[in-house]
Formats: C-alpha cells, sequence, structure tokens
C-alpha cells in the first residue's frame, strides 16, 4: 500500500511540476523580458521588496554567490548590490529568451499538426446588384476574396427561385481549381453545387474565380441567389479546416422587357456561355450530362445544418496561446 501510495505521489508531483513549468515557461515568454529589464529598477526604488533569485534558490546556510552573505530564510534576501541586481534581470533575461524560444518551436509543431485550426477569413465575392431582361443569360462569378492562408478545396452550394431563374450551364474556365469532382444542377428545386480543388500547396491568392454559374431569367421582379451553409472553402492546414467566415446573398432585377434573339447571340458570344468550360490542366470527374436544365443529382430538401462551430479542444486552446505571444513578439520586434 506505501508503494501504491508513493508510486502515486510521484506521479502527482511529476503532474504538478510538468504544468507550472508549462505556465512559468509561457508566463516568462510573454512578460519575462519586460520583468527582466524592469528588475534592476525595482530594485533601485524598493530594494526590500524585490528577492533576489540566487538567495532564493539555496537553502540555509549556504551562501550567496552574488550577495556575499549566509542564507537565513528568516532573513530579507534582497540583492544587496546593484551588480547583484543587474545579474538576476540578466538571468531572467536568459530564461524568458529560453521560453520565447520554446514557445516558437511549440507553435510551430502545433501548426504543423493542424493546430489552432485556421481562421475563417475567406469570402465569396458578392458583385453589386444589377438589372438584367426576361429571357436574359447573364454570369454570377464564384470568386473567393480574403484567403489568408492556402486552400485546397472549394464547395459552392447555391439557392435561388426556379421560378424566376433557371442556370444553364456552370462553366469552370479559367478557374484556379484544377479538379473537379462535382456538378450538380436541379432547376427543379433551385439547387446548384460545384465541388472542385487542387493539389499541394494549395491556392494562395488573396482572390481567385473558382466557377462561372450562367442563369437565364423566366419570370420579372427581384429575385436573390444565396449561398447555402453547406458551402465550404477547405484550408491545405492538414485538417480540413473551412476559412469560410459567411454565406453571402445576391439580388437581381428582372424587368419584364423581353432580351431580343439577336442581343442574345451577341452576349452569349461575349460570355461564352456555351463554350468550352474547361482547360487542358482541369481534371473533371463528375458525369457531366447537358447542362442545359440537366439534373445530375436529386436535391428533396434544401434546409441544411448552418452550424460551422465547433468547440475547441486542448491543443486548439494551446495552439491560440502560442499564436498570441508570437504574435505579440513580431509585433514588438517591428515596431
Amino acid at each position: 500500500m506505501n508503494i501504491l501510495i508513493s508510486r502515486t505521489q510521484i506521479i502527482l508531483y511529476i503532474a504538478i511540476f510538468a504544468v507550472s513549468s508549462w505556465i512559468l515557461i509561457h508566463v516568462l515568454s510573454l512578460l519575462g523580458v519586460f520583468l527582466a529589464l524592469a528588475y534592476p529598477i525595482w530594485w533601485f526604488f524598493a530594494p526590500r521588496q524585490t528577492v533576489c533569485l540566487f538567495c532564493r534558490s539555496r537553502a540555509n546556510g549556504q551562501i550567496c554567490p552574488l550577495c556575499h552573505r549566509v542564507i537565513s530564510k528568516t532573513d530579507s534576501m534582497s540583492p544587496k548590490t546593484f551588480f547583484s541586481a543587474l545579474f538576476n534581470g540578466g538571468i531572467l533575461f536568459a530564461f524568458s529568451l529560453v521560453s520565447i524560444a520554446i514557445v516558437v518551436v511549440e507553435s510551430q509543431f502545433l501548426h504543423f499538426l493542424g493546430f489552432p485550426p485556421a481562421k475563417a477569413s475567406v469570402s465569396f465575392t458578392i458583385p453589386t446588384a444589377n438589372t438584367y431582361r426576361l429571357g436574359e443569360i447573364f454570369p454570377m462569378k464564384l470568386a473567393i476574396s480574403g484567403v489568408d492562408v492556402p486552400v485546397n478545396t472549394v464547395q459552392a452550394d447555391i439557392a435561388y427561385d426556379p421560378q424566376k431563374l433557371e442556370i444553364v450551364n456552370i462553366s469552370t474556365e479559367n478557374s484556379f481549381a484544377t479538379i473537379f469532382i462535382q456538378k450538380e444542377i436541379n432547376n427543379t428545386v433551385g439547387y446548384a453545387r460545384l465541388t472542385g480543388g487542387l493539389p499541394n500547396p494549395g491556392f494562395s491568392g488573396k482572390d481567385g474565380l473558382f466557377g462561372t454559374v450562367y442563369f437565364k431569367s423566366k419570370q420579372p421582379g427581384v429575385t436573390d441567389v444565396r449561398f447555402l451553409p453547406t458551402t465550404m472553402v477547405l484550408a491545405n492546414d492538414g485538417k480540413g479546416s473551412d476559412v469560410l467566415k459567411n454565406f453571402g446573398t445576391i439580388s437581381y432585377l428582372v424587368l419584364p422587357e423581353k432580351i431580343s434573339d439577336a442581343e442574345q447571340a451577341q452576349e452569349n458570344g461575349k460570355n461564352n456561355v456555351l463554350g468550352a468550360s474547361t482547360s487542358g490542366t482541369q481534371m473533371i470527374f463528375y458525369t457531366d450530362e447537358d447542362v442545359l436544365g440537366s439534373k445530375t443529382a436529386a436535391k428533396d430538401s434544401l434546409q441544411v445544418n448552418s452550424s460551422k462551430q465547433s468547440t475547441p479542444g486542448f491543443f486548439d486552446v494551446l495552439g491560440y496561446v502560442d499564436g498570441f505571444i508570437v504574435s505579440v513578439w513580431q509585433k514588438v520586434l517591428h515596431v
């Protein structure tokens, strides 16, 4: 029983020591340098309230190599000279630098493992409201912006009123993506999906075109096209973190004036609506049927789960702490 208790105590002491050391390292990495610089100043104005680290670390009866006095825990253990205070500050400064190095290495290791998940910063570019005529075919670009970290997968899900609009084509021409695995068009329920991406290292431009949806107006009036909560932009961070921060809505006004066949033919030629929709470097894995009103997959309901938030785990929290400390020192060094 005694052996069991002693082993339990040893494990407990090791755990307490590890946690205490981890906390101390992170405190020193953030505040240690400032404390080291302030140490001799604090000693100058309040010497009795300043503790000599060497005196504190020695047992009763031993001699402090800096203060040159016999240690007595009942007496004051403040540095006796300004040199002693400077040396204590230097030791604190050295420990702080080591702590910063440990935190930087820890942060890079966690980032390699995908902790914490990449910050949601990407948005689908919402064009300004536009006006079209009845029967006109017009493009809606699926373009993303705010790409702070490389992304390698995009899934764009959109909903629209099938009484007022229909999709005649989804083009991937000039897309930053090189691999497409899914394209769905359902003009019965008013739903479309385009899924694709590109291999490592992913797309790292600030903004880019993913695809282009070509709508045809069917009824006059105001109509909305919205991105569904199943829309995703996944970071190339090893965890597939969804970095899409919002789901936009685009409004269009369809005038009752009908577009002429000649004008529509001219617009079709300008937009290349029914022309080539892929490049030679793209890999297409979906079955691309006749896109004029095609239904490549049925979608019975547009009710989807809109929750994207997840509770951060321990390593996520640790990654956030390390990232905050590293960002503070980056800002200080840049100043």
